[in-house]
């Protein structure tokens, strides 16, 4: 299997050999061998299965309708509960397996607006919810010919793709969000969802996300809950947007790079926000520049430098302070 998308394959049995295998796996119970050979009639069962499963997290949602508002309910859906996301994904790509190795079968054109209101839901989560992973999910489209020519290139599918608003994060993001998103519901969904893999998934790029990490959380937890304030919702995400980028054009005035930015930024956590704590942090790396470089940490004589002016900066803060904890 590559990278959980090609996992198996079709075998046209013309002569019988199929009964041979079986022999040969009588050795084994049934729970040792299972999926290492399926048939038609096996594969019709589990399509109906996890159709009807997946069918069954979105029982309050009107089938068969594309809009935005629809979509963003079922997210909801899939986003309220983490269990409910990750069943989702597993789910629909066992499904998404099965119907590529159907082939012409009947049960595929009994279900077909079924699965393909399933696979618009998928688009669409992906879309708002894992952009990250795109690239890989165009990269796995290929494997799925039937899914994408005869689904996936539906009118429905296409309008709901063409419809979805891209919005990148960067100086425009907040005029955006406004102008693109229509409702209170899709601009509180839209940042939570931005703010989720920009904080949370990336944080460790970036210093001025890693600050912000227990404001987004509060967040999504506000996000989680049943009875949702989206406008609540939306009012605490553009603070912490405009938080972003408030930090981001501090570290720029002061020329910091990430390390030096993390460093002031955890000081200043716990001590608040001071000039003579920025000259510190300053101070420090200028007497480190000169040990820090490629492969620094690997080379024992630079090590030690580093550790021993690192270990005299904290102990001057502790005896100012009385404790101190960074967690760059």
């Amino acid at each position: 299997m590559y990278k959980g998308i090609k996992e198996a394959g079709v075998i046209l049995d013309y002569i019988g050999i199929l009964k041979e295998f079986k022999r040969a796996f009588e050795i084994y119970s049934e729970e040792e061998i299972k999926g290492a050979l399926s048939g038609i009639d096996s594969l019709r069962e589990d399509f109906n299965m996890l159709l009807d499963g997946l069918l069954a997290l979105f029982s309050e949602i009107p089938e068969d309708s594309y809009d935005r508002q629809t979509m963003l309910r079922a997210i909801e859906v899939l986003t309220t509960e983490e269990e409910n996301s990750k069943r989702f994904l597993e789910d629909y790509r066992e499904l998404r397996k099965i119907f590529e190795l159907l082939g012409p079968a009947e049960i595929k054109v009994e279900r077909f607006f079924e699965y393909k209101w399933i696979s618009g839901i998928y688009t669409f989560y992906m879309n708002t919810v894992l952009q990250n992973q795109l690239e890989h999910e165009m990269y796995a489209q290929k494997y799925f010919e039937r899914t994408l020519k005869y689904v996936h290139r539906t009118t429905e599918l296409e309008n709901l793709r063409k419809d979805l608003p891209v919005i990148s994060f960067d100086e425009n993001y907040l005029r955006e969000l406004e102008e693109k998103n229509r409702s209170k519901e899709e601009k509180a969904a839209s940042i939570v969802f931005t703010l989720n893999r920009l904080v949370l998934v990336e944080k460790h790029k970036n210093p001025v996300y890693e600050s912000l990490t227990d404001k987004v959380e509060r967040i999504l937890k506000l996000w989680k809950e049943k009875t949702k304030d989206f406008e609540r919702i939306y009012a605490e995400g553009m603070e912490v947007f405009k938080k972003i980028e408030k930090l981001s054009q501090r570290q720029k005035e002061l020329g910091f790079s990430d390390m030096e930015y993390s460093l002031l930024l955890n000081l200043e956590k716990d001590f608040g926000e001071d000039g003579e704590i920025t000259g510190d942090v300053r101070k420090l790396s200028e007497r480190l520049r000169d040990h820090i470089f490629n492969n620094w940490a690997v080379q024992q004589t630079a090590r030690k430098t580093v550790e021993r002016e690192v270990r005299s900066f904290v102990r001057r803060y502790v005896k100012r302070h009385g404790s101190i904890k960074i967690g760059y």
